[in-house]
């Protein structure tokens, strides 16, 4: 079997076109805030770098292609943007210019209409944030119970009864675990507000 890297007689072959396709350069584009904003959110959320969200929101003909066709017939807002550099690859900086092109539609324009389709997963994530602060009110809850628990058994089986120590290192454990997951979800709300 022949791999796209390898000629017949097994030796590599490198092509130079699609090295210098996956070269990174650097692109200005002129963003909204909102649109920026979002895109650091989403980052942030996913874990990645802004500039390989971006790659990656432009890097397929075809969905590029049909955000382009869909934000035809939308009315590009007037809003204060800014400029912002990412470094992306020639291809897809190519590819932009290209479908671009292709609709009369400015390379800005078409970029935010990209990081646009990160709102609703942005959405879904932020109502997951607050699914998780009712499960932390529910946790709270469950704690509260436990030490009254513990308090009733050091009534009825004093304080060096086995069981009651065993019974308070589990309330223990499970107080910092509750820290633990507190602290997570503080971390969460700052990345998506």
């Amino acid at each position: 079997m022949k791999s796209e890297d390898t000629g017949e007689s097994g030796t590599l072959e490198i092509s130079a076109q699609r090295l210098r396709g996956k070269q990174s350069v650097r692109a200005t584009f002129r963003l909204s805030e909102q649109m920026i904003d979002l895109l650091k959110v989403a980052a942030a959320h996913l874990e990645v770098q802004q500039k390989s969200l971006i790659d990656e929101l432009v890097h397929n003909r075809r969905t590029l292609d049909r955000v382009a066709a869909e934000s035809r017939n939308t009315e590009q807002q007037d809003q204060k943007r800014r400029q912002k550099t990412f470094v992306v690859s020639r291809n897809s900086l190519a590819l932009l210019d290209d479908i671009s092109g292709k609709y009369d539609l400015s390379r800005d324009y078409l970029v935010e209409r990209c990081i646009a389709r990160l709102i609703p997963f942005v959405d879904a994530e932020q109502e997951k944030h607050e699914q998780r602060r009712q499960l932390i009110k529910d946790i709270d809850r469950l704690l509260a119970e436990g030490k009254k628990v513990l308090k009733k058994a050091n009534g009825m089986l004093g304080p060096d009864d086995r069981f009651r120590i065993k019974l308070e290192t589990m309330i223990n454990q499970a107080e910092r675990n509750i820290k633990e997951l507190k602290k997570s979800v503080r971390e969460q709300k700052s990345l998506l507000y």
